[in-house]
C-alpha cells in the first residue's frame, strides 16, 4: 500500500500517516505520532497538507483537532486531479509545440532517476517495434514492484514485442522460463560462477537502456544505431556461448 500511495503522489512519510489513520479511525495527531513514532508536530505538519488536498477530513473538539481519513475523498479529489490535469494539458500543448524551436532535435542521452524514473524508462520498451535483446537482473528489476512488472509482461505480450533474455539461473528465472511461449520471451540462464549482472541491458531499435536498481535507481538511454549494433552483436554471442542453457 506504501507503494501504491507513492505512486500516487503521496510522499513517503503522508502515506505512513494516511494508512495509521485510516488504520485508527478518527484520531488527534498525538495518537497518529505514537503509532507511526514521527514527532507531533510532523504528522501535524502532514495532515496539513492532505487535508489541503482534500485527501483526509478534520474537525476540532474543543482545542483538539481530530482527523479523519476515508478512500472515497481521495478517490473523488484524485479523479478531480486528473480532470483538471487532462484540460490544462489539453490547453498547453498546441501553445508548447509552437512555442518549441524547429531546429531543436530530441537529446540522444537520457537520465532517468529514482524507482519512478527507472519505470518510465523501462516503459519504453513497449514502444519497441523491434524484438528486444536483454541482459537482465530481474531480481533487481523487480525493485520497481511486482505489480508493475506484471502489468508491463502482460503489456509486451499483448503487442507481440518478443524479448531474448540472457539471466544468471535462479529460482525465479526457471519460473519465468517456463512462461516463455505465452509471454513473448526466448530466456537463456547462465550458471551464477560465470559471474553477476548488477544491471539491466536492453537493446532494442536504435537504443540502448541501461538500467542500475542494485544500490542507487538510475537508467541511461542511449540512442545511437551503433551502439546499439554493438551490443545486440554481443548479446548473440553470448546466445550462442557453451556456458548458456535454456532451461537452467
Amino acid at each position: 500500500m506504501l507503494e501504491q500511495l507513492t505512486f500516487l503522489g503521496f510522499s513517503d512519510k503522508e502515506a505512513k500517516v494516511y494508512l495509521a489513520l485510516l488504520e485508527c479511525g478518527t484520531q488527534p495527531a498525538s495518537v497518529i505520532a505514537k503509532k507511526t513514532s514521527f514527532p507531533k508536530a510532523t504528522v501535524l505538519f502532514l495532515f496539513d497538507r492532505l487535508f489541503k488536498k482534500g485527501y483526509i477530513q478534520r474537525s476540532q473538539k474543543g482545542r483538539v483537532l481530530y482527523f479523519y481519513a476515508d478512500p472515497t475523498d481521495l478517490e473523488e479529489e484524485k479523479r478531480k486531479e486528473m480532470e483538471q490535469q487532462g484540460l490544462a494539458l489539453k490547453e498547453a500543448l498546441p501553445l508548447l509545440r509552437e512555442f518549441k524551436s524547429p531546429f531543436t532535435s530530441p537529446p540522444k542521452l537520457l537520465f532517468f532517476e529514482g524507482i519512478e524514473g527507472c519505470r518510465k524508462a523501462y516503459s519504453l520498451l513497449l514502444e519497441s517495434k523491434t524484438p528486444i535483446h536483454e541482459f537482465a537482473a530481474h531480481n533487481d528489476l523487480l525493485k520497481m514492484g511486482e505489480e508493475f512488472m506484471k502489468q508491463f509482461v502482460k503489456a509486451r505480450t499483448r503487442k507481440k514485442i518478443f524479448l531474448y533474455g540472457i539471466c544468471q539461473a535462479s529460482q525465479i528465472h526457471s519460473a519465468f522460463h517456463q512462461k516463455d511461449k505465452v509471454q513473448q520471451r526466448d530466456l537463456k540462464l547462465y550458471e551464477k560462477e560465470i559471474g553477476d549482472l548488477y544491471s539491466s541491458i536492453d537493446i532494442f531499435e536504435n537504443k540502448v537502456l541501461l538500467l542500475n536498481l542494485y544500490h542507487d535507481a538510475f537508467a541511461i538511454l542511449i540512442e545511437n544505431k551503433e551502439v546499439a549494433e554493438t551490443l545486440k552483436t554481443i548479446h548473440h554471442l553470448v546466445s550462442m556461448s557453451e556456458g548458456l542453457t535454456k532451461n537452467g
